[in-house]
Formats: C-alpha cells, structure tokens, sequence
C-alpha cells in the first residue's frame, strides 16, 4: 500500500462534527455518526454475500471430494496468510490512512469472488482452485480484518466504541442468518455460481460507502523497523492480564473449538441426513443467538459489565457445542447451535470492545492484528487438526473434543486472572 503523499501528522481533511445527541435511540446511538452510519449499512450488506460464499464454498468442496479432511484444507489455505500476515498488517494500519486500505482490500475480495464464480459457472473449478483462490482472499484478510477493526474508533470515538461494536456485530450476524439461508436454497435450485456472483456484488456498497468517508488525520509512523514496532504492541499485551488473558482464551477456541464450522456440511449429510437446504439453516442457527445477543447488550449499553459478559460467554459457547456434538436430530442441532451464538458473541463482542478501548491510539493497529493473528491467524492449525480428528476418530468427536479443551481453558483463565471477571 503506497503512502498518500501527505506528511505524516498533517491533517488530510476535516474531523467529523460532533454529533447531535437526540435523534438516535440509545441501542443504535453510534450511527449518528455520519461516517459510521454509512460504514455499517455497506457492511451490512456485504457480509450476507460473504456468508452466501462460505456456505457455498463449504458444500461444493464437500461434493466434489466427499471427504472432510479436504473441508480442513480449505479452511487452512484460507487462514495460513492469517498466520503469517497480520502482525505486519497491524502496523501498516497504525502507519497509513486506515480507510483507504480498506477500499483496497473490499476490492480485491470482490475480484476473488467474480473469478470463483467463472470457474464454476464454467464447470472448470477443481478442489484445487478452491483451495488457490481461499488462500489469495486469506492475503486480503488479514489486510483488513485488523485495520478494519481498528479504523471503528476513528469513526465514532471512544465513547460509542462498544455500540458501534454491538452494531457492527448486529451487521455480522444478520448476514449470517440471511447469506446461508439464501445460499442453501440457490444451491438446491440454482447451482453454486450464483451464491459466488451475488457475494462479488455485494462488496459494491460497501466499497462506495468507504469512498465517501471523510478523511482523517495521519499520525506520525512510529519509528523503527516493523520487526520492533511488532515487537512494542506484544509487550504492551503482555504488560496487561486482562489484555493476555482474552488473548489466550480467543487463540484457544480458534485452534479448538471455533474449526467446527468447517466440519458443517459432513456433520449435516452424515450424522443428519440433511441437504443443502437444511445445511444453509445450520450455518444460520448461531448468528440467530448472536444476534438476538447483540440486540440485548445493545439495549443495556453501559449498564452491562464487560467482564462478566466476557466470562459468561467464555462458558456458554464450548458447553452448547459439547451438547451439539451429540445431538439426535436436526431441530436439537439448531437449538445447540443458537445457543452457541449466545456465547460465542458475548465473549467475541465484549473482549473486542475490552482490547480497543485499552491500547494507546498508536498501538490500536497492532493489538487488534494481534487479536485477528489469534483468532484468525492459528486458524490453519485448527481446520488442520479438526479435519484429521473427523476423518480418523469421527465428526462428533473431533467437535466434543475441541469443545472440552475450550472449556478446561476457561476454568484456568477465571481461576489465574480473576482480573477478568472483575473488569467493568
């Protein structure tokens, strides 16, 4: 990403005016921000795309190969760049206009989407394809997984941080009830190539909506190389307990626990006999628990403590996943799974909002990259493990079995940092 030319420090364009109090209720105050208002409404739409092409990509990979090692492998192609990506990207987004980089990286998953898309439409994509073009989509994650969380801040300030992170969590989920919905009635009647054609489209909004945002200042880059400047948001993190604490618990459940998406379309035609359709419904089932989630703690505002939601979640989201592992049928599997949601978004949600409101504006970049580099980053180690497990011991018990490690590691985060709990 090239520089924008300007100084660093000086000011690239006004600041956005403070907004007036009074229009907006409080579970949606943060979208009186101007900017903000028009960031969450492109979001909003992109993610039901970005669903629509997991869910899609997930069922076609599983029809093509039939063997859920190959579901692992995709997921770790997609997430290897994490890995070894984000924690430079932390410190691209602290050094250069956050918002910029995100039009370019909206862009060049939209262009990733459009070439998954001929392929099938074509006839020509092979397993292998796949796998190429999630590991490409996995450079441009890691780009903006980080600097698009960091640039919230900028956006709204640190009074509706947590708002327009309920929101954005909202947004998140929405599209995942609709995009796999949708995505599993156009497979069963349509093909595959329209699910990856609509998720390029969708990017259009958002990609407009970023184009419009006011520009902001451009701090000074810090100096050094980017080997220390990596090096200063992992000591600040490591200076901080609560701060290391969700760090552990968040890279856990990526390796352990959260993989369990990947074994979805296995577990829906091998252990329930379900077709697509139905596989669409349980993609969709957690992001109704989180959203109805989101939609409470958006309601309580400032009177939810952040450390109690954090620990509650900790605890809800491996336990419903040990009962959805060994489910009997279809409708206990979408309980379970909504149920998932629940804590999944309790824990993801308030330890985000816990990790941006406690770094200096300067470090906000790289502790976020830190957060995308655990949650998102050991992804790879966990599609890996999680796609052996099911081929040689069985689909239920490769998700009971990251779902217990997840739990024992909850109890040993409660009971070493009590901090944690503790926190308001």
């Amino acid at each position: 990403m090239a520089d924008s030319g300007i100084p660093p420090g000086e000011l690239v364009g006004a600041a956005e005016p403070p907004p007036a109090p009074s229009r907006w209720p409080a579970p949606i105050r943060s979208l009186r921000h101007r900017d903000f208002r028009y960031f969450w409404i492109g979001l909003l739409i992109s993610v039901s795309g970005t669903w629509m092409q997991i869910t899609a990509q997930g069922w076609l990979v599983w029809r093509i190969t039939g063997q859920p090692i190959y579901l692992g492998l995709v997921g770790a192609c997609g997430t290897v760049p994490m890995l070894l990506l984000t924690l430079p990207a932390g410190v691209i987004a602290d050094r250069y206009s956050k918002h910029r980089i995100v039009v370019l990286t909206q862009t060049l998953a939209m262009a990733q989407a459009f070439v998954l898309a001929a392929l099938v439409h074509t006839g020509a994509v092979r397993v292998w394809h796949v796998m190429i073009l999630a590991g490409l989509l996995g450079i441009v994650n890691a780009f903006d997984m980080p600097t698009r969380q960091a640039m919230v801040m900028d956006l709204v300030g640190r009074e509706d941080l947590f708002n327009a992170i309920s929101l954005n969590s909202g947004a998140f989920n929405s599209g995942r009830i609709i995009g796999p919905t949708v995505a599993g009635i156009l497979v069963a009647r349509m093909g595959f190539a329209p699910c990856f054609f609509i998720n390029a489209l969708s990017f259009l909004p958002l990609i407009l909506a970023l184009a419009t945002l006011r520009p902001r200042p451009i701090r000074p880059p810090a100096e050094g190389s980017f080997k220390r400047q990596i090096g200063d948001g992992m000591r600040w993190v490591r200076t901080h307990d609560i701060a290391f604490a969700l760090l552990i618990l968040t890279a856990i459940s990526g390796v352990f626990a959260m993989p369990y998406t990947s074994l979805l379309p296995a577990f829906a035609e091998k252990v329930l006999g379900a077709g697509p359709e139905r596989y669409g419904l349980l993609m969709s089932a957690p992001a109704v628990g989180a959203f109805a989630t989101v939609f409470v703690i958006a309601w309580l505002g400032h009177r939810v403590r952040l450390g109690v939601a954090v620990t509650v979640g900790a605890f809800i989201f491996p336990v419903a996943l040990m009962l959805f592992s060994a489910v009997p049928n279809f409708p206990a599997a979408l309980g379970c799974l909504a149920l998932t949601g629940v804590g999944m978004m309790c824990f993801n949600m308030v330890s985000n909002t816990m990790l941006q409101k406690e770094p200096p504006d300067e470090l906000r970049g790289r502790v976020m990259s830190l957060r995308a580099f655990v949650f998102a980053g050991l992804a790879p180690l966990g599609n890996l493990q999680i796609g052996a497990m099911g081929q040689w011991f069985g689909i239920r018990i490769a998700i009971a079995a990251g779902a217990v490690v997840c739990l024992l590691s909850a109890l040993v985060v409660v009971w070493r940092v009590p901090q944690v709990r503790r926190s308001r």
